[in-house]
């Protein structure tokens, strides 16, 4: 039974190396999202695993905090790249003009923020002069000194959140069309 243009669009997918390359994105936050709470002193559920892990030392957190930013930075990449290669799926005819405008920019703020951020904590450890305790009596000590270290915590915080305010956006909009308007939009990426 052939099926016509709506009902492709309905059922349409990202490819295959798009769909793993979200997933492996979405769970590189959520590991960072972990480790740089754990960093900032982190009380309560992770406090015990920070004590068990690290004795206790959020500092020797920093090179996996770092791991962790270059893997989300060369995701990043991969995926921009990817996505200027493979064209997306056709949206779904019951996606508005104004909701595809809201999807596409809300794509647009993630791929910015998803630089910035890692971007904005690289340069914090690698050209602000600044030293850095990794553990017991061990530093790092950023080799070059650019910029100033407060600028770019500020940058960096500031890119956090608004990552954090982009996902919740995106999440929202895709769980929306998922649950209220019924139109299989999850399915896209699963």
């Amino acid at each position: 039974m052939a099926t016509d243009g709506t009902e492709r669009a309905r059922l349409a997918r990202h490819g295959v190396v798009a769909r793993v390359l979200h997933w492996l994105t979405v769970l590189a936050l959520l590991a960072q999202y972990v480790v740089g709470f754990a960093m900032a002193g982190a009380e309560g559920v992770l406090e015990p695993w920070v004590e068990a892990a690290y004795d206790g030392d959020e500092d020797l957190l920093l090179p996996v905090h770092v791991a962790i930013g270059c893997g989300i930075l060369v995701l990043t990449t991969v995926r921009f790249a990817w996505r200027r290669i493979v064209t997306l799926p056709p949206w779904p005819d019951t996606l508005s003009s104004a909701g595809r405008r809201f999807a596409s920019g809300t794509e647009r703020a993630l791929y910015l923020l998803l630089f910035v951020t890692p971007a904005s904590g690289l340069a914090l450890v690698f050209l602000t002069g600044e030293d850095w305790e990794t553990g017991d009596r061990t530093e790092w000590t950023s080799p070059i000194e650019l910029f100033d270290d407060d600028l770019l915590v500020a940058v960096h915080v500031t890119a956090q959140v608004l990552l954090l305010v982009a996902i919740v956006l995106h999440v929202g909009f895709v769980l929306k069309r998922q649950i209220v308007d019924r139109d299989r939009f999850l399915r896209r990426m699963l």
